[in-house]
């Protein structure tokens, strides 16, 4: 994808995407997590369930942000065995790969 789903929302309709941002604000802002962990959260279930676009815009916002990357080794890694398996966790890995070169 050349651009985050929610902008492709957002050129359908204009309401829609505004609507879908402020509810992922509001979600992140619900609980005592900082913004970071909730980052390591959302790649981590996005790396189970395989979306590498969503996966990869959230993993270069937590680099940018100047999280190491073992951290996000780690979010990914994590829950292999609890509710995962080894190919999702290892694709996504080689996606942070492709994001550290």
């Amino acid at each position: 994808m050349s651009k985050a789903p929610s902008e492709y929302l957002g050129s359908v309709s204009a309401e829609a995407g505004e609507a879908f941002r402020a509810l992922r604000n509001a979600l992140l802002d619900s609980g005592p997590l900082d913004r970071v962990t909730c980052e390591l959260i959302m790649i981590s279930n996005l790396a189970s369930a395989g979306y590498e676009d969503s996966f990869k815009i959230h993993a270069k916002r937590l680099l940018d942000a100047d999280v190491p990357m073992a951290a996000l080794k780690q979010a990914v890694v994590v829950p292999l065995g609890g509710s995962t398996v080894i190919f999702p966790v290892a694709r996504a890995l080689l996606w942070l790969e492709e994001l550290e070169r």
